[in-house]
């Protein structure tokens, strides 16, 4: 049995937490035109399983007889590839519908005009607005996703396009996925503001209990040999992140792979290279898309011997006002790097986030 677990960003790994309840209230929702889940954003911070969920949610609404799932990638002309994959996705009887379009033809290249027909904007506005027309005369409904969003030329000209689209009532959802920081600034756009009509879908971290029966369970079909107390602290040693469970799954399953057996000596092997991979491959990446302010917040937070951190504590650190303390803690908030545990304190939500800020400041002293 190879190793089911997939630390990969943007892959969909063989083994993962689904969030059943979640996707099973958005499939529903999605039936409903008057649905707020018509327009929704998957948000969260890097490695909390966006993608996955998303892929989830397509899955699902593809096995339904009159929909169509289109996924459009961010580099991509997002209008003209919309075209191509609604008649790629199309039943054959569909496709000879929207082949009787006038001046509107398809080859294994994708999408032909006629040579009188230019490729404008307002042109593929057009095909699309008629291709959609048939397509609700049939009674299909259409589910668009696009993975990572961030505000372009191109996806403030098909949101304008779907504007339109909302206002005479097609059935066509659109689900994306971002991070809070590329989303926040989506919503700040004129031509994006729609979108805070839209539902968001806020992923938070996963259930411990649920993470610790995976681990059981994929480890047993793996014959590999695995105390309780081993499974739990494994559990903990995630908290809740999605990428931390691929990671910490992938890393032990071979370092355990000679013996099959995964004890406390397989686990002291293993933690250099989880925080290491942690570090290079999620916490940098967050780390840099803050602000100095935010950063500042987060090593007066870190250097607290408390793992529940009281905001009076960090305001004495910070030596600054209150309403200053507050907009950066729900910034952080927002992004979710911190999580309120109860009134008037925070804590950090990644695993070993504290670690990794902690040698971020003394990096910054040495430095100076």
């Amino acid at each position: 049995m190879n190793n089911p677990f997939n630390p990969s960003f943007g892959r969909i790994p063989e083994i993962f937490l689904n969030r059943g309840q979640l996707i099973d209230e958005v499939t529903d929702e999605l039936e409903n035109p008057n649905s707020p889940y018509k327009i929704s954003i998957v948000y969260g911070t890097r490695g909390v399983g966006k993608t996955t969920f998303l892929t989830e949610v397509g899955r699902k609404i593809k096995e339904k007889d009159n929909w169509i799932v289109v996924n459009l990638a961010m580099e991509s002309n997002l209008l003209a590839t919309l075209i191509d994959n609604l008649y790629i996705n199309s039943s054959s009887k569909l496709k000879k519908i929207l082949q009787s379009i006038d001046g509107l033809s398809f080859s294994a290249f994708g999408l032909e005009l006629s040579t009188q027909i230019k490729h404008t904007l307002s042109t593929y506005q057009g095909i699309l607005t008629q291709m959609l027309s048939q397509l609700r005369k049939e009674g299909i409904k259409v589910l668009i996703t696009i993975d990572e969003v961030k505000s372009t030329k191109e996806l403030k000209n098909f949101a304008s396009y779907y504007q339109l689209l909302n206002r005479e009532d097609f059935p066509v959802a659109l689900m994306m996925t971002g991070l809070p920081e590329n989303i926040s600034e989506l919503q700040n756009e004129d031509v994006m503001t729609f979108l805070l009509r839209g539902k968001r879908i806020a992923l938070s971290s996963l259930n411990l209990s649920q993470i610790e029966y995976s681990y059981q369970t994929v480890f047993n079909a793996g014959n590999y040999e695995i105390a309780p107390n081993i499974l739990h602290k494994m559990a903990i040693m995630t908290k809740g992140y999605s990428y931390a469970f691929q990671l910490l799954g992938y890393l032990v399953w071979n370092g355990a792979k000679d013996k099959k057996v995964i004890n406390q000596e397989i686990i002291d092997k293993i933690m250099p290279e989880y925080l290491l991979e942690l570090d290079q491959n999620a916490y940098t990446k967050i780390f840099d898309s803050l602000s100095k302010q935010d950063k500042n917040f987060l090593y007066a937070m870190a250097q607290s011997d408390k793992n529940h951190v009281q905001i009076k504590e960090i305001r004495e650190k910070l030596q600054r006002p209150s309403n200053f303390v507050a907009n950066y803690r729900r910034r952080l908030l927002d992004d979710q790097v911190i999580q309120a545990t109860s009134y008037g304190e925070v804590a950090f939500i990644l695993p070993y986030f504290k670690d990794y800020v902690l040698k971020q400041y003394q990096f910054e002293q040495e430095l100076e």
